[in-house]
């Protein structure tokens, strides 16, 4: 039969399986231009390719096998573009959550790594940061219940100025006159500082080196002691106190961990 193909020709041609042919055509959607009486053999047109192509776009496309009847049943070019271009905004949509649900895994895998790296031996090391504009909210407690109200406020915060954030977060302790710690804020680095102004609820986490110590639930004494001693060692005058949270274990909810970030300055002031 000239200008018509079998069901296993266009299989092949058009990488569709026979069942799925065999499919489209009970549901109505693809008629097969011809079918042989005796043998009851399938045969289709090569006009018939470009429908099957539109039939795989469509399924990909989350197309459901109604909407196929009924754009086969309409047969009308307007309303499939129309249908089509629907079609592609919503799958655009759908692109962009899954880029950002793929960011959010990056960023998930990055702090953890980043967590192991420094909890690997408790030392007391100098690290350079960049500036870091964060979003804050006030914190004037500690603890597990009151820690959680605080983030809760500052996600609200987040989601009020439509900001992206990383995964690093923590709590800035001011120095009272006693030496003791009190909290300010806690806070969430932004995860782009294009065009950021300093405002309510925005801050900067100043550039420069750090005295940084990262530790554990279990080992926070002992490196609460060492950080203490190497300030007195080396004379440093303590004005600001950044603890940052760790994700090395996420299911761990017994302990935690954390690393502590002093600010030096060029007189060696921290």
């Amino acid at each position: 039969m000239k200008d018509l193909f079998s069901i296993g020709e266009v299989a092949d041609i058009k990488g569709v399986t026979i069942k799925a042919l065999r499919y489209y055509h009970q549901e109505g959607i693809l008629i097969p231009a011809y079918i042989d009486k005796e043998s009851g053999f399938r045969y289709y047109s090569i006009d018939q390719f470009i429908h099957i192509d539109i039939i795989k776009a469509c399924r990909i496309l989350g197309t459901s096998i109604k909407e196929l009847k009924q754009i086969f049943m309409e047969s009308n070019t307007n309303n499939l573009l129309k249908f089509l271009a629907f079609k592609k905004e919503e799958t655009e949509l759908k692109m962009k959550k899954m880029k950002e649900v793929i960011e959010t895994i990056d960023k998930l895998n990055d702090s953890v790594q980043f967590a192991k790296m420094v909890l690997v031996n408790n030392q007391i090391t100098v690290q350079y940061f960049k500036k870091r504009y964060v979003v804050t909210a006030p914190c004037k407690e500690v603890g597990d219940l009151k820690e959680v109200l605080y983030y809760s406020d500052l996600d609200k915060i987040i989601q009020e100025k439509n900001v992206e954030t990383t995964m690093e977060s923590g709590i800035v302790y001011n120095i009272n006159s006693k030496g003791s710690l009190e909290p300010s804020y806690v806070f969430s680095v932004l995860n782009d500082n294009d065009g950021i102004q300093i405002e309510q609820n925005i801050d900067i986490l100043p550039e420069g080196k750090y005295v940084t110590i990262a530790y554990s639930k279990e080992n926070e004494e002992k490196s609460m002691t060492k950080l203490h001693n190497y300030i007195e060692e080396n004379n440093l005058k303590i004005n600001n106190f950044i603890e940052v949270e760790l994700l090395d274990d996420i299911f761990n909810t017994d302990s935690y961990s954390c690393q502590i970030q002093l600010l030096i300055g060029d007189d060696g002031e921290c």
